[in-house]
């Protein structure tokens, strides 16, 4: 089925920088989402374009570990932190325990459509074996930077539907829902590391992060192309052309790393929350989107006509 959600423009265009104040912060909560089994169709299944897919394709194979890193570095601090800050934590680690499972399942497709991803499992297990035996405000700290990058990546998906567009249903819907998510639950690990850094000055706690952010985003960018790289490499593209491509894909006109820059810059300025961007509407467009994909879904199950949407799509 291929993809069929409206876009909604002005909601992506009404995302504003007028910080939310946490009494109007969306809430936090998991999803009972299970994707469809069958949703990996092709190997390169965004657009037939090997580029745009491996990117993708790269986040998959270490989000298992990732997330569970994360949510390993929250748990302590649920007994820690008071209400509602803790219900927040939970609902955070419930999401992400949800987005290790769902990739899971990804990543044995992508092994199943003839992929080796244990080269990118190595690397995310290397990047989470040198928090082995860290405090855990470093641990918080390291999962504070690294929940930036997903939530600045999520709010790109669903504000631009261009990297998605041509993806089918099933699979689209897999990684709206996770940026849905990830964007709703873009401040819990900032505020839990304010509350644990609460007794520090300012200069401490602004050197700690932003030095944090810079090693983060080294490692990010270094292994994630890599990643891409490596994926390339079975698909038969050579070093050089993979990297040319990669490097264009995603920091030429339009591409999901030339965009977030600003985002990311945002975390170094003074006072920073990632809550000073408004992107509830966003949100909204995104809950919108995976209502439409759902509802298309059920009028085939039900032996429907085709929704006018898809029909023009397909």
């Amino acid at each position: 089925m291929r993809a069929s959600y409206p876009v909604h423009m002005d909601a992506a265009q009404n995302t504003t920088t007028k910080s939310v104040p946490p009494k109007d912060r969306p809430d936090v909560t998991a999803r009972n989402f299970r994707a469809v089994p069958t949703a990996l169709t092709s190997r390169h299944w965004v657009r037939q374009d090997p580029y745009a897919t491996a990117f993708f394709n790269a986040l998959s194979a270490v989000f298992p570990h990732g997330e569970t890193f994360m949510i390993r570095s929250l748990v302590p601090w649920t007994e820690r932190v008071p209400q509602p800050l803790r219900g927040e934590v939970e609902a955070f680690i419930e999401q992400e325990a949800g987005h290790s499972r769902e990739h899971v399942a990804m990543n044995k497709a992508l092994i199943g459509a003839g992929y080796d991803i244990a080269p990118l499992d190595r690397k995310i297990r290397a990047f989470v074996s040198v928090f082995e035996g860290a405090s855990d405000i470093i641990k918080l700290t390291a999962t504070m930077c690294i929940e930036h990058f997903t939530a600045i990546i999520a709010a790109e998906l669903l504000k631009n539907p261009q990297h998605l567009s041509g993806v089918e249903d099933e699979m689209l819907e897999l990684w709206l829902w996770h940026a849905v998510e990830e964007v709703e639950h873009k401040g819990v690990a900032f505020d839990v590391w304010k509350h644990a850094t609460a007794q520090w000055s300012s200069p401490r706690r602004y050197m700690l992060r932003s030095v944090f952010m810079l090693a983060v985003t080294t490692s990010f960018f270094i292994n994630r192309t890599l990643g891409q790289i490596e994926l390339l490499r079975q698909d038969g593209v050579g070093f050089s052309t993979a990297f040319k491509n990669v490097m264009k894909s995603g920091f030429g006109k339009g591409g999901i790393g030339r965009n977030v820059l600003r985002p990311w810059s945002e975390f170094f300025r003074v006072g920073y929350h990632p809550w000073d961007t408004d992107d509830r509407q966003l949100l909204a467009k995104g809950e919108a989107d995976l209502a439409t994909i759902a509802a298309n879904r059920a009028g085939y199950r039900k032996g429907s006509a085709i929704p006018a949407p898809t029909r023009q799509a397909a």
